[in-house]
């Protein structure tokens, strides 16, 4: 009885985060339907708020990315602890805030403080999902009834955390790069097979 307890209450977690970041996605695009009321033509619209229009698609798919990294650490999961519940609360505070950094860099001119804000929220979403995967590893019973969570999963989510602090920093010391740092997050698909290759290639040795 406990134990099926337990799996509902996994289940219900997730399903509570996936609806979080399903409601953050669709808040994204609420300033922009705004504008679209507001201006007079199509051509001002694509002209003038082009900052809005990137600002919607990089945070889209941000939270579609950190949506499935968070989805594919609970494949791992069937029971909760004190730590994954406080883990996965933090994760969902940074996919609830983070409509708001995409507002004001929308809304303001490009600085150091407007990266940082930005690149802050997407650190501590990282940093959720690294203390997630190195709270299952360090405990199986989590995973009781389900493919233990590998150790090189728990590097590869450690180092989409450092990632996103490299960018944040490159994005503000550079201001011609800005934003476009955080880019580097999407280029964790490839490191991540690379990691995986490697470490498949040393176990058969």
């Amino acid at each position: 009885m406990i134990e099926k307890e337990q799996r509902d209450s996994s289940e219900r977690l997730v399903m509570f985060t996936d609806a979080v970041a399903a409601i953050a996605l669709t808040l994204l695009i609420l300033p922009l339907l705004e504008t679209v009321a507001e201006v007079p033509s199509f051509d001002e619209l694509i002209h003038d708020h082009k900052s809005q229009f990137g600002a919607l698609v990089l945070s889209f798919a941000v939270i579609f990315r950190l949506w499935w990294s968070h989805h594919r650490l609970f494949r791992h999961i069937s029971r909760l602890s004190g730590w994954l519940v406080a883990w996965s609360a933090v994760w969902t505070f940074a996919i609830v805030l983070l409509p708001i950094p995409t507002a004001v860099i929308s809304a303001f001119h490009t600085s150091a403080g407007t990266v940082l804000f930005y690149g802050a929220t997407l650190a501590l979403s990282t940093a959720a999902l690294a203390g997630i995967g190195l709270t299952v590893y360090r405990n199986p019973e989590l995973s009781e009834g389900r493919t233990p969570l590998p150790r090189e999963n728990v590097l590869i989510n450690a180092s989409f955390f450092v990632t996103q602090v490299i960018a944040t920093i490159v994005g503000c010391v550079f201001p011609d790069i800005n934003f476009y740092a955080f880019f580097l997050m999407f280029l964790t698909g490839p490191l991540e097979r690379l990691l995986l290759s490697r470490w498949h290639t040393r176990s058969s040795a």
